[in-house]
């Protein structure tokens, strides 16, 4: 498989790394300073790009991914942080026919910390007392707070818990409000992503804890993906792939 990098800054060499790794040529490296509003996409650039990873900003996402669909390429995008413009989104990629595959986190394992997060959430509401909670930590460079994986828990929760309508980051003067969700960012150093899901009771804490030890569980998650959205008209998420594949 021939792939394109769309961001070629510590992901992108990691999942250049896993690619070659698994018998696939890249073909194309296209870093954010040669790529305004995603003009530096195009089918000379791309060099017969089947498939681009894009990893790249908030808000540059969306013109890269409506570039290379433009082009004919199927994408995987592990950006977060523009999914208020995915309707935008779709349309380009659908007008396109070209293929569509994003999540706010490809590491295979945190899909599965997603399913026990699910799971803790429902048994939990079936009890008295239990308050929950989400945490995160990363390092410094990461533009979004919280993350989009954060995000994903809190919603995650919030469809398993009767006794929360929303979830808040930035606590308010004076007591909260037990019907919010509390979600808390933490930005220092290089830390390459910790997420924590808690249940607080009367009697003892519960939680549920992911850490990346580095970017390369991320790589081979974005890989899989590739691998799978090669030809795969339409727009999807990880766990469309991971039904397939786990089912």
């Amino acid at each position: 498989m021939k792939v394109a990098l769309i961001g070629y800054g510590r992901m992108g060499r990691a999942v250049e790394e896993v690619a070659c790794a698994r018998g696939h040529e890249v073909v194309a490296r296209i870093d954010l300073d040669a790529n305004p509003e995603g003009r530096g996409i195009t089918a000379q650039t791309l060099n017969g790009a089947e498939v681009a990873v894009e990893f790249s900003v908030p808000e540059a996402a969306p013109a890269n991914i409506t570039a290379l669909a433009a082009c004919g390429a199927d994408t995987v995008s592990g950006t977060t942080g523009w999914y208020d413009r995915l309707a935008e989104v779709r349309a380009a990629v659908e007008a396109a026919g070209s293929g569509l595959i994003y999540a706010p986190n490809f590491s295979l394992g945190m899909q599965l910390f997603f399913r026990l997060a699910r799971l803790a959430a429902r048994l939990a509401d079936r009890l008295e007392g239990y308050d929950a909670y989400v945490l995160e930590a990363h390092h410094r460079h990461k533009k979004d707070h919280p993350s989009g994986t954060a995000r994903r828990l809190a919603e995650i929760l919030l469809a398993e818990l009767s006794d929360k309508q929303r979830w808040q980051l930035a606590l308010p003067d004076g007591p909260v409000d037990p019907s919010v969700l509390q979600v808390a960012a933490v930005r220092a150093g290089e830390i390459p992503g910790t997420h924590t899901v808690g249940l607080d009771g009367l009697d003892d804490r519960i939680e549920l804890r992911h850490e990346a030890r580095g970017r390369a569980g991320f790589a081979r998650g974005a890989v899989a993906a590739a691998e799978w959205i090669r030809g795969r008209p339409g727009l999807f998420t990880l766990d469309d792939m991971l039904e397939e594949t786990w089912t």
